[in-house]
């Protein structure tokens, strides 16, 4: 007798409710479909991190990690904007002198 996994590994859940995703992402708009590809995206970057939830739902890793990944974005916007805004200061800094 064999001994196999009888429990499909992580990355395989995901890939298979990605592709279940197919038909969803061809009927996006161009936009849309890269907004979309960006989370997907986001998913396979913490594949590691998904596969320590003991979870039986590939979804829930899914989501945080697309969650994780808007953030990650709006936190390295942020950090622009605060960049951008010190910037305008000190150049009115020297206007005023």
């Amino acid at each position: 007798m064999v001994m196999g996994r009888t429990v499909p590994t992580w990355r395989g859940r995901v890939e298979q409710e990605i592709e279940v995703l197919v038909p969803y992402r061809r009927a996006l708009s161009a936009e849309d479909r890269c907004r979309f590809d960006t989370m997907l995206h986001d998913v396979r970057m913490r594949r590691a991190a998904g596969g320590m939830l003991p979870a039986h739902d590939a979804w829930k890793p899914m989501l945080l990690s697309m969650l994780l990944g808007a953030h990650e974005r709006i936190h390295v916007l942020e950090q622009q904007l605060a960049q951008l805004q010190q910037h305008v200061r000190s150049l009115g800094g020297d206007d005023e002198g």
